[in-house]
C-alpha cells in the first residue's frame, strides 16, 4: 500500500515539474502558425508550446535560441536550434533523439547539436508578399549549371519583370536538348543579409515547378558586387532550403547584366500619363476594378480576383493622349496601344487596340471616386419602351410578356433617372427605379448621349446610350460605355423607346396647369 501511495506521489511530482517546465517554455508568438517544410506531407503548426513531430517545450535559452523539446510517445527528448531569417522564413537545426534522463538540461543543448547538423527551413504558409531585393529585366551574361557552362541558351534566356515589384518571372532556355524550358513566376517573400551576402526566398506561383516539385527557390548574391557594378552573379539553390546555395557544383549560378533588354530612348524617359488624373481613385462601373494612375503605370486591380490585375507600362507617348504601353498580367507582356478619353470631370475612358489597327479594341470606363454629382441631361425627356420578361405559365411552360415602361430622365428631378412600370396606362404606374445621374456627353456626331447613373440599390453604376432618332434605341451596359465590343454582349440590354413629353414641355404642361388653378381659385372667390 505505501509502494502504490509512493508512486502516486512521484507522478504527482514530476507532473508538476513538466507543467512548470512547459510554462517557462513559450515560442514567440510571431512563429505561431502553419509552415510548409519540404519533404513533409503536411503542413507543421507551431502553438505557443508545441510543434507538431517535435513534441512539447519544456524549456529555453531565449538569447541563444536553443529549445528543448519532448515527445511523449515515441520517449525523444531533443534540442532545436532556430534561427529566424525572415518573418516568412525559420530555420533550425537538431539533436537526434536522447532520454529524458540524459538530456534533462536545457544548457546542454549547445554541445548537443553539431555545427555541421542538416539545415532545415520552414516556411510560412500563406505568407505575404515582400518588395525582391533584385528589379529586373536583367540579361544573362554566363549560366553555369550543374557546374558546367551553359553556351546555347544565353540568348533566349533571362530574368523578366511583372505586374510589380514583388514578383519577377525567371526563363531559362535548356543547356541540352534533353531538357525543358524552365520558366517560373516567382513571387518574393523573404530577404535577410549574412555577411556580404543577401538572401531571398521566392514561392511559385506559375504551374510549372522546379523539377523537384518544390514550390520555393532560394537566391543569393554578393551584396557589394550588386550595388557597384553593372553585372552580378545570383545563384539559385537546388530547392527552397537554401542548403546548397554556396556550393558552386550544386547551384545555378547565373551572371547578370542590368541593362534594360528594352533599348530606352527620349520618347520613352519622357513618356508619362497626365498628372490631372495621378490625383485621384477611378473605379470601373460595375467596382470590380480600381485604377490607379502613377507616372509611367496605370494599374488596373481587380478587387474579386487578384489574378486579374494588369499594369499597364508607357513605352511611348505618341501624342497628349495616344501612348505605346506594355500591358503586364502577372509576368505576360504585350504591347499594345492605348488612347485615353475624358468624357467627362469624373469619367476616363481606355481605349486599348493593336497599334497597327483598330480592328479589336477594349474600351474600358472609369469613374473617379468622389461625391460629385452631375445633372442629367434634360434633352432626352419621358420616354416609353417595352422589355420582355419571362412569365411561367400554370403549364410550367416559358412565355415571354412584356412589361411597359416609362422612363423620366432629369425631368421630375433635376438629378435623378426614374423608371416607373406602367400596369394599364401612364395614370397606373409603380416606381420602380430612382437613380442618380453621374455624367453625360454626347456623341462627337451628336446622334448619341450617354449617361452613366449610379444604382440606388448599390454602389455600382451603368452606362445607358440614347440613340436620338424618330424611333429612339436605349442600350444599357453594366460594365462600359461600350456598346460594339464583343465581350460585353452578355451585359448589353437593348431597347426600342419612343418619346412622350421632353422635359421642357412637361415642365411647361406643369406650370400652365397650376396657372390654371389659380385662375379657377381667383374666379371661385369673385363670384362669392
Amino acid at each position: 500500500m505505501n509502494g502504490i501511495r509512493r508512486l502516486f506521489l512521484l507522478n504527482i511530482i514530476l507532473f508538476l515539474q513538466i507543467k512548470s517546465a512547459c510554462s517557462l517554455c513559450n515560442m514567440p508568438t510571431a512563429w505561431l502558425g502553419l509552415w510548409y517544410q519540404r519533404g513533409m506531407t503536411s503542413l507543421l503548426e507551431i502553438t505557443i508550446d508545441y510543434i507538431q513531430t517535435k513534441g512539447r517545450c519544456i524549456d529555453v535559452l531565449p538569447i541563444q535560441q536553443y529549445y528543448l523539446f519532448t515527445e511523449r510517445i515515441n520517449r525523444c527528448t531533443r534540442c532545436l536550434l532556430f534561427i529566424e531569417r525572415d518573418t516568412n522564413l525559420l530555420q533550425y537545426r537538431e539533436s537526434e533523439c536522447n532520454d529524458a534522463d540524459d538530456l534533462s538540461n536545457i544548457t546542454l543543448c549547445p554541445n548537443m547539436i553539431a555545427p555541421d547538423a542538416p539545415l532545415y527551413t520552414l516556411h510560412r504558409n500563406n505568407s505575404k508578399p515582400q518588395l525582391c531585393p533584385i528589379q529586373p529585366p536583367f540579361l544573362l551574361l554566363k549560366l553555369i549549371k550543374d557546374g558546367s557552362t551553359c553556351h546555347r541558351s544565353l540568348s533566349s534566356s533571362y530574368i523578366g519583370e511583372c505586374i510589380n515589384d514583388y514578383q519577377f518571372r525567371l526563363h531559362l532556355s535548356p543547356c541540352s536538348p534533353y531538357y525543358q524550358t524552365l520558366d517560373l513566376h516567382l513571387l518574393c517573400v523573404a530577404t535577410w543579409i549574412e555577411g556580404f551576402h543577401t538572401y531571398f526566398v521566392t514561392r511559385i506561383l506559375s504551374k510549372q515547378y522546379h523539377h523537384n516539385d518544390n514550390p520555393y527557390e532560394c537566391f543569393y548574391y554578393t551584396t557589394k558586387e550588386k550595388d557597384i557594378s553593372s553585372s552580378f552573379s545570383l545563384s539559385m539553390a537546388t530547392d527552397g532550403s537554401c542548403r546548397d546555395l554556396n556550393s558552386r557544383h550544386m547551384a545555378t549560378v547565373m551572371t547578370l547584366s542590368s541593362i534594360n533588354r528594352y533599348m530606352m530612348n527620349e520618347s520613352n524617359i519622357s513618356c508619362i500619363y497626365p498628372d490631372e488624373f495621378q490625383q485621384y481613385e477611378w473605379y470601373s462601373l460595375n467596382r470590380t476594378i480600381q485604377m490607379f494612375i502613377r507616372n509611367t503605370d496605370i494599374e488596373l486591380i481587380n478587387i474579386q480576383q487578384n489574378e486579374y490585375n494588369k499594369r499597364l507600362h508607357c513605352l511611348q507617348s505618341i501624342n497628349s493622349s495616344y501612348y505605346r504601353i506594355g500591358i503586364f498580367t502577372n509576368c505576360d507582356v504585350n504591347e499594345k496601344c492605348l488612347q485615353i478619353n475624358q468624357r467627362t470631370d469624373n469619367v476616363l475612358e481606355l481605349i486599348i487596340n493593336n497599334c497597327h489597327n483598330n480592328e479589336y479594341s477594349k474600351i474600358l470606363t472609369f469613374i473617379k471616386k468622389s461625391n460629385y454629382l452631375s445633372l442629367c441631361p434634360t434633352s432626352i425627356g419621358h420616354l416609353l419602351f417595352e422589355s420582355n420578361l419571362n412569365h411561367q405559365h400554370h403549364h410550367r411552360q416559358l412565355i415571354l410578356r412584356k412589361k411597359r415602361f416609362h422612363m423620366s430622365v432629369g425631368c421630375e428631378n433635376k438629378d435623378k433617372l426614374i423608371i416607373y412600370q406602367i400596369e394599364k396606362d401612364l395614370e397606373y404606374r409603380s416606381l420602380t427605379q430612382m437613380d442618380t445621374c453621374i455624367a453625360s456627353w454626347k456623341s462627337s456626331d451628336l446622334s448619341t448621349i450617354y449617361l452613366i447613373a449610379q444604382s440606388n440599390y448599390s454602389d455600382a453604376s451603368y452606362c445607358l446610350s440614347f440613340q436620338m432618332s424618330d424611333s429612339i434605341i436605349i442600350r444599357n451596359n453594366s460594365h462600359t460605355c461600350s456598346f460594339n465590343n464583343n465581350e460585353d454582349k452578355t451585359s448589353i440590354s437593348i431597347y426600342s423607346a419612343k418619346l412622350i413629353n421632353p422635359c421642357s414641355q412637361s415642365k411647361r404642361l406643369s406650370f400652365n396647369y397650376i396657372l390654371l388653378l389659380i385662375i379657377i381659385l381667383l374666379c371661385i372667390n369673385n363670384t362669392r
